[in-house]
Order: C-alpha cells, then sequence, then structure tokens
C-alpha cells in the first residue's frame, strides 16, 4: 500500500518539511514568549510603583496581563498539539501525516484562533487609542483604523466558524476569510504606525526626532512599528502560498508565531513607557509646532528624563510640561529681551546726557 501523500504528488521531503512546520516555529513562540514576559514584568512594575490614579493603573494593568495570559495559553496549546503530533502519533511518519492533514485536534485550534483574535483586537483598540490621544481627541483621525478593526474582528469570527464547519477555502471558490484577516489587522498596524510617525515628526521635527537615541525609541515605541511590519511579512507569506498554490511552504509559520507574541509586546511597550514617565504629556501633543531651535531645545531637556523612574514621574512630567511652554513662549522672551535692551540703553544715553550737562554747568 502507497502512502497517503502520494495521492497528492508530495514526496517524503516534502512530509518531512512539513512536520518541521509544527516542530520549529513553536520553538521560535517559546522564544518570543520569554521575551514578551520579561517586557510584561517589567511594564509590570513601573504600573505598580506609578503615581497615577488606581482606577486607571487597574485598567492598564489589567490589559496587558490579558495580552501576557492570552498569549501564555496559545503557547501551552501549541505545544499541547505538538505533544499529540510529535508523541501520541508519532508512531510513523504515515501516522503524523494522517493526524496533521487531517486538521488535527479543531477544538484545539479554535480555541488558539479565538485567543489570538482577542489579542488583535485589544491590541489594535491600543493603536487606536493611542492615535486619539496623539491627535488631540479627534475622532476624523481615528475613523478609517476603526472601521479596519470592525472589519478584521468580523472576518477573524468568520474564520472561526470556517474551522467549526471544517471547511477548507484554500484553493476553492469560497472566500479566504483568513486573508481578508490578515489584509485588514496589517491595514490598521499600518495607518495607525503612518499616523503617529506624521505626529511624532511634526510636533518634534524629523531632525530631532532621529538625533538622539530617546527619539528613535520614541519613534519605535509609540509607532509599534514592529507590529505592522511582522504582520506584513505574514500577509506576505500567506498571500504567496494562497495564489501561487503551494503544497508545501515552510516559511508562513514563521511570521505566524513571532505575531502572536508581538500582538502582545506592542501594547505593553508602550503602556509601560507611558506608566514609566518617558513618553511626553498628553497636552503636549497638542500645541503648535515649534522652530527649529525649540524642537532641539525640546528634544534635549526630554533626554534628561531617561534619569527618572517610577517615583520621578510626576516631577518629569512637570519638568516636561514646563519645557513645553517655555519653548511655545521662546519668540515671545526673545521680543521682550530686545525690548529690555533697548531701555537700558535708552537710560544709559540719558544718563551720560545728564552728566555731559552737569559739567558744563
Amino acid at each position: 500500500m502507497s502512502p497517503p501523500w502520494e495521492d497528492y504528488g508530495w514526496t517524503v521531503a516534502d512530509v518531512q518539511a512539513l512536520m518541521s512546520t509544527s516542530l520549529h516555529p513553536s520553538i521560535l513562540l517559546a522564544f518570543c514568549h520569554g521575551i514578551h514576559t520579561s517586557i510584561f514584568f517589567v511594564a509590570l512594575y513601573y504600573i505598580i510603583e506609578s503615581t497615577q490614579p488606581i482606577r486607571k493603573r487597574m485598567t492598564l494593568a489589567g490589559i496587558i496581563t490579558f495580552l501576557w495570559f492570552a498569549n501564555t495559553v496559545i503557547l501551552g496549546l501549541q505545544w499541547k498539539y505538538v505533544d499529540h503530533l510529535f508523541i501520541a502519533h508519532g508512531t510513523s511518519l504515515e501516522t503524523e501525516f494522517n493526524f496533521d492533514f487531517s486538521g488535527g485536534d479543531i477544538a484545539m485550534l479554535i480555541a488558539i484562533d479565538v485567543l489570538r483574535a482577542l489579542s488583535v483586537f485589544v491590541a489594535d483598540l491600543i493603536l487606536v487609542w493611542r492615535c486619539w490621544v496623539l491627535y488631540g481627541g479627534n475622532l476624523k483621525v481615528i475613523a478609517l483604523p476603526g472601521l479596519c478593526v470592525i472589519t478584521e474582528t468580523l472576518s477573524a469570527c468568520m474564520v472561526i466558524v470556517s474551522i467549526v464547519e471544517d471547511i477548507n477555502f484554500v484553493g476553492g471558490s469560497q472566500a479566504n476569510w483568513t486573508l481578508v484577516y490578515y489584509s485588514m489587522t496589517m491595514a490598521t498596524n499600518s495607518m495607525c504606525t503612518i499616523l503617529i510617525l506624521f505626529r511624532i515628526v511634526r510636533i518634534s521635527g524629523l531632525g530631532a526626532s532621529l538625533k538622539t537615541y530617546r527619539g528613535i525609541i520614541e519613534i519605535l515605541v509609540e509607532s509599534a512599528a514592529m507590529y505592522a511590519i511582522i504582520y506584513i511579512a505574514l500577509l506576505i507569506a500567506y498571500a504567496y502560498q494562497f495564489y501561487t498554490g503551494v503544497a508545501v511552504f515552510t516559511a508562513e509559520p514563521y511570521p505566524e508565531m513571532i505575531s502572536i507574541s508581538i500582538t502582545g509586546i506592542a501594547p505593553t511597550l508602550i503602556i509601560g513607557r507611558v506608566m514609566a514617565g518617558q513618553s511626553r504629556p498628553n497636552d503636549s501633543w497638542t500645541r503648535p509646532s515649534l522652530p527649529h531651535m525649540g524642537s532641539d531645545v525640546l528634544s534635549s531637556t526630554e533626554s534628561l528624563q531617561f534619569a527618572g523612574g517610577p517615583n520621578h514621574s510626576t516631577q518629569t512630567t512637570s519638568a516636561s510640561t514646563g519645557h513645553a511652554t517655555a519653548d511655545i513662549d521662546l519668540e515671545a522672551q526673545a521680543q521682550e529681551i530686545v525690548e529690555e535692551t533697548r531701555e537700558q540703553d535708552g537710560d544709559e544715553g540719558r544718563a551720560e546726557a545728564d552728566a555731559l550737562a552737569s559739567g558744563k554747568v
């Protein structure tokens, strides 16, 4: 009796490559989750030590805890699937192939997809909220990203329904909801990243933003650039597999596993940076554009905030607000100095004239 993969024109090497896409990406997911765990506990420490209102701290702590817990459960389910594949059904390559190609444990796959969809939904809401804050509460700015979040949520529901009904959309006439889901997620991330980058550059200036380490970190963290980049890579890999009809494509699972951790890491970094007092005050995002000199002064003074820990968050915020106000009034102060100089010159001239007049008398 011929092996079952010969019915699809596959070779033993193809099947072994397919099996590797279950094991190696799972190892990568465990590594990325370790990084996520480290960032999570650091951010949680800053939230606990922060002087912000308790309700705000509890809300933000709940958000990052949910993202970390969801990713932890996903990691556990993923390794449970690997255990079923290589241990419970690892008698031979044929039994492994039959288990994996039949869909494996459907309930486990549904649980993973549900947790992923919830994590992406929460992470995208954090990005949209950050855009809303940076643009001074302008709802028009977040209208399109918000619409993309709604669309991606609906498409995620359709992906889960397709798994429940055990429908294979790849290569068929049905809509590929996974492709729609990845596309909408990528669109949301890219738009929010571009909007945040534009706001940072407009407020600080491109030269000032790239001149210091703080400016570079602000661009990378605030814009969640890693989040957008990994979903662009995931969309390209998945679309390539779907449209070319490649039976065994081993590249797509790797960005997929990285995206699971990045979905939790990106919002956690944003929240941790805000609670650590390293982000700009909210009112500084709504001030008018500064001249080049003002931007340099702001960048130089804000770079000193690295010395402030959670116990100095209130002082850091006050100092940042004071420097921002000083930059806004820079021209007015310069004008006052000029006027005072003129008045002093006038007073000295009058004193000299009086002295000369007294000498003549």
